[in-house]
């Protein structure tokens, strides 16, 4: 008995189109569900949903015929279904340090899609590019400063509102616009509390305002600032202080105390505080890295200060080696490290240290823009290559 439910392949492929045409029979050629992943701090995953809007303290979705929120300080990354290719290529001009074309990767991005959440995420995404590539560069920071005030201008409640505040206010430090960038870093901290954002968000902003701080030589209000970041983060629980991220903030506000001191000449103090307060006293590899790296970079600058004397100048090559041992996540202490691995190379010279010297420091100059393109470390390296 002929079964008319079957057909051949190429009437079937004519018809497709006309039934889904029919209005009786448009069910059948619904359009694919939207399949975002929410990615939450605490390890879950929300698959398959939708999200419909996000602010900056909660992210609305869909899942199948229900609505639900989030709250943005649990949300830990957002995966989106099927973003514009342009996406992809803005990552990889990233990572090669093209911070203009990345930028203009994420705006044609955003203006080919129709979703707002994920328009307002490209629109920071390209803006936050020119900052993370501009750090050394006082004209292209200023560009980065407008385009992040406009994104903050037009995303008053965003849910990349904190970052966005974070980016501007570094932006700003780069741009040597000073009290401008403590403002930014104080509405970071101020929205914090208001809007009941995590605290680690106000340590953060503490960091920001006391590294603006340190560029305008106000070392002994940015050393105050630096302890303040650590009485922030004592408001997070137990688990969130040992996760890699506060561990990492910790670091920089305690190292940051230090560098100050470098900073302003006293490279003995520097020393023995790294040595004393923080080196014998750390709770964690992160920490002691980032101490021997403020370590060595005290004796080099002090080594260079009074003629580069050749022990003390191996000295500070042995901290920033065992820095690099220490600092298992790889992150801006690694970056320090070799940056300053390179100059110690060039300060010994190819008469203390071989014919190939340049070549060798050079490799570690590559090594930090190639791995470390968001870091002010890069920047430096960058023009040190150039030479």
């Amino acid at each position: 008995m002929h079964d008319r439910t079957k057909m051949a392949p190429d009437l079937r492929s004519k018809l497709l189109p006309l039934l889904c045409g029919s209005l009786l029979l448009a069910p059948l050629c619904a359009q694919e569900a939207v399949k975002d992943v929410l990615s939450l701090r605490d390890g879950r995953k929300l698959r398959g949903v939708e999200i419909t809007a996000a602010t900056s303290t909660s992210v609305q979705y869909k899942h199948r015929n229900t609505t639900a929120e989030v709250a943005a300080s649990l949300v830990a990354e957002i995966e989106w279904d099927h973003p514009p290719d342009e996406m992809a290529q803005a990552r990889g001009a990233q990572k090669s340090g093209d911070a203009t074309m990345a930028s203009n990767y994420f705006l044609t991005a955003a203006g080919k899609t129709t979703r707002a959440p994920l328009k307002s995420e490209c629109e920071f995404l390209a803006a936050q590019a020119l900052q993370m590539g501009s750090v050394k560069d006082k004209a292209a920071s200023a560009e980065a400063v407008r385009k992040l005030e406009e994104w903050v201008n037009a995303n008053a409640d965003g849910f990349r509102l904190p970052d966005a505040l974070l980016a501007l206010g570094r932006a700003q430090v780069a741009a040597e616009q000073y009290p401008e960038a403590e403002a930014s870093f104080k509405k970071l901290a101020d929205e914090t509390l208001s809007r009941s954002w995590s605290p680690i968000w106000s340590a953060r902003a503490k960091i920001g305002q006391a590294q603006a701080q340190v560029a305008r030589r106000d070392f002994a209000n940015a050393r105050s600032t630096y302890r303040s970041t650590l009485s922030a983060l004592q408001s997070l629980s137990e688990q969130e202080r040992k996760s890699d991220e506060v561990v990492g903030i910790q670091a920089e506000a305690m190292v940051g105390t230090g560098d100050s001191l470098v900073r302003e000449g006293k490279f003995d103090d520097a020393l023995s505080y790294f040595r004393d307060e923080i080196g014998r006293t750390a709770e964690s590899d992160a920490i002691r890295a980032a101490a021997k790296a403020g370590e060595g970079e005290a004796i080099f600058l002090k080594a260079q200060a009074s003629g580069a004397p050749t022990a003390d100048l191996r000295r500070a090559q042995i901290a920033f080696a065992e820095a690099n041992l220490l600092d298992t996540v790889g992150g801006d202490t690694t970056a320090k490290a070799l940056y300053y691995t390179a100059m110690v190379l060039l300060a010994l010279g190819p008469d203390r240290d071989g014919s190939s010297v340049r070549q060798r420091a050079n490799e570690y100059l590559q090594a930090v823009i190639d791995d470390h393109a968001g870091s002010r470390w890069a920047a430096l390296a960058a023009s040190e290559i150039k030479k």
